[in-house]
Order: structure tokens, then C-alpha cells, then sequence
């Protein structure tokens, strides 16, 4: 294997035009570690906020040239010495270290990840749609059932409202929601309505033609049970009043639009409901993930959509992705 790869990175915050084509070395182990030859790079509504500069402070240990990227799919083709649940030939889907050890990210040739972040993928999942998997459903799956979160692992009986429900998180979420008995509706826009009906959505919401709120009424008198807001940016209209008395309303955090967190939260209280704003944890990631792969296999759960860009075509890429409104993921072809 050759010691350099191609990928695209930054070397300054700014605009789509940013990106360059460049060599680098090969990311070298550590004894936990996999190496992945990257099929493709999945693209999330973080990276461009992490190209024009808004996570900046929040990551000091990151440093430029900087390749980005949360999510890949690939083959393993090394491994630690003490990896135990991967092996050359495996593939997978996986997070990256961008965040954690400030390692290279997805937008390149070669991936070094820490085996906790990846998983075995069977034959039936394309490396297309495996990349789209790792940020977007973990996202959902921890909104919607962690314990400080959502809490619905049953949610039997319980009313749900999926906001953003043709993007990634959000077709994540819809079935996810639905799979744990839940009952739920969903706010998307015109051209997506027939897309998030096959998710399994039970009460479409055409934000473009309809007030959220007085169709919400007619699904739950009552309020809802729940509500996961995977667009934020006050693009649902009072969102608490939409819950039931004990209702948790969690919001995917934008990091550019999420306004005043503590007062919505202490009014939140105030209300007799719940406002949490929801990031990725680390914590049962792979075990989440494993779930997630085992309930594709099974049928249960179909990938969302992919548009797919080559690496000469990131700036493109990113312009799209900035837009909010692609259904289903962006994605980047890596291996040619």
C-alpha cells in the first residue's frame, strides 16, 4: 500500500470554494485502531458549519490542512494490535476521530478510526448507503431513546412529531419511531410527502401548505407525547405547545440557529414539559450502530436516498448540502 493518499481539505475557514485537492500520509495506527480504504464519505449538515468556521472554538485540536468527514464506508485493510472484533476484508461503516483526536476525517482515500466506531456491514448494504448511516441514525436513535433524551424504547400508545422527516436524521427517525410502536406524524415539504409516507409515517404535514399547528391538532387533540425537531431554526411555531403535559420536545442542535437554549428550556419547565437540545454521544455508539445494521439486514429499516458527488465536486457538494432542503443524504465517491 502506498504511504500518501489523496484528499480534499481546507486550509481556512470560508465559503464551498475553500477545498483543495492535495497528498498526505497515510494516518498511521494506534493499537485500537483499523485502517479503512474509504468507499465513500457521508456529508452532514456539520461539516459545512465546520468549513465556514462555526465550530472553531469548540475544536482547538484540529489544525490545518484540515480534511473533514463524520461518516465513511469501506473495507478494513489493517488493524491494530489490539483490535479484536475486526479483520482485513471487513466491511464496514464508521464514524471518524475527527472530533475526539482531531485524526483526519472521511474525505480521503485512507480512514484511521478507533474500532469502537466501526461496524461490520453484510453483503446486502450497499457501501453507498452504509455511508450515510453512522451520524444521521445514531443521531435519531439517541434522540428518540436515551434516557435523558426521549426515552421511548416503548413507545406503545405514545403520539410523535418528526420535524424535517425527509432528511437523514429524519428518515432515520420516522422508522425508528414507528419500529418501537409509536405512532407518528411528520412535517416535510410538498415534493417529499410521498417519500416520507414509505418511511411509514401515519399523518403527513405539508409545512408549505398547511398550519403545523392546527394540523397537528387534528392527529393529537391532546398535544403529542413527543417531538424530535430535526430542522430547529423556529421552523416549527411554538413547539412546546405542542406537547402533552409531561411531553419532551428534543432539538437536534444546529449549532447556527438554536436561539435561546436556557430560556426555552426554563420555560420549557415552566410549562410542565421538556426541552432538550440533543448532540451525538459516545457512549453504547457501536452497540447503537449494531442495532441499527441488524434491523436493515432484517428489512426493517431502508436507507434514505443518496445523491452522490466525486471528490473533484466537494465545492458543489457543499452548496447543495447548505441548502437544507436535499432529501435523504449527500454522499462522496471516493473509491473510483
Amino acid at each position: 500500500m502506498k504511504n500518501l493518499m489523496q484528499a480534499v481539505a481546507i486550509n481556512q475557514w470560508g465559503n464551498a470554494d475553500v477545498f483543495e485537492q492535495i497528498q498526505m500520509p497515510v494516518p498511521t495506527l494506534d493499537a485500537q485502531d483499523v485502517l479503512i480504504k474509504v468507499a465513500y464519505a457521508g456529508l452532514n449538515p456539520a461539516d459545512w458549519k465546520m468549513r465556514a468556521g462555526h465550530l472553531a472554538l469548540a475544536m482547538p485540536n484540529l489544525s490545518f490542512p484540515l480534511v473533514m468527514g463524520l461518516d465513511a464506508s469501506g473495507v478494513v485493510v489493517a488493524t491494530g494490535e489490539n483490535v479484536t472484533g475486526l479483520a482485513v476484508g471487513d466491511r464496514v461503516a464508521s464514524g471518524t476521530n475527527l472530533f475526539h483526536a482531531g485524526k483526519p476525517g472521511s474525505y480521503a482515500q485512507y480512514l484511521v478510526v478507533n474500532e469502537q466506531r466501526a461496524v461490520k456491514i453484510p453483503d446486502s448494504i450497499s457501501m453507498a448507503s452504509a455511508a450515510t448511516l453512522t451520524t444521521p441514525s445514531i443521531t435519531a436513535w439517541q434522540a428518540l431513546f436515551a434516557t435523558d433524551k426521549g426515552a421511548l424504547k416503548d413507545a406503545k400508545g405514545k403520539k410523535v412529531l418528526i420535524n424535517g422527516a425527509s432528511g437523514g436524521v429524519g428518515s432515520f427517525a420516522v422508522q425508528l419511531a414507528k419500529n418501537a410502536g409509536a405512532e407518528v406524524a411528520t412535517t416535510s415539504s410538498t415534493t417529499n410527502l410521498s417519500y416520507v409516507k414509505s418511511l411509514g409515517s401515519d399523518f403527513l404535514i405539508d409545512y408549505k401548505t398547511q398550519d403545523i399547528s392546527q394540523a397537528l391538532k387534528t392527529f393529537a387533540p391532546d398535544g403529542v407525547d413527543f417531538i424530535l425537531d430535526a430542522v430547529s431554526a423556529g421552523s416549527l411555531p411554538n413547539p412546546l405547545d405542542m406537547l402533552k403535559p409531561g411531553g419532551t420536545l428534543v432539538s437536534i442542535a444546529t449549532i447556527t440557529d438554536d436561539g435561546g437554549i436556557e430560556a426555552s428550556m426554563a420555560q420549557a419547565k415552566k410549562k410542565g414539559v421538556q426541552h432538550v437540545y440533543a448532540t451525538v454521544s459516545d457512549e453504547g455508539m457501536k452497540q447503537q450502530l449494531t442495532n441499527i445494521v441488524a434491523m436493515a439486514e432484517l428489512g426493517d429499516l431502508i436507507f434514505p436516498p443518496t445523491e452522490s458527488y466525486l471528490m473533484e465536486d466537494i465545492e458543489a457538494a457543499h452548496k447543495r448540502m447548505e441548502t437544507g432542503h436535499a432529501q435523504g443524504k449527500l454522499v462522496m465517491k471516493i473509491t473510483h
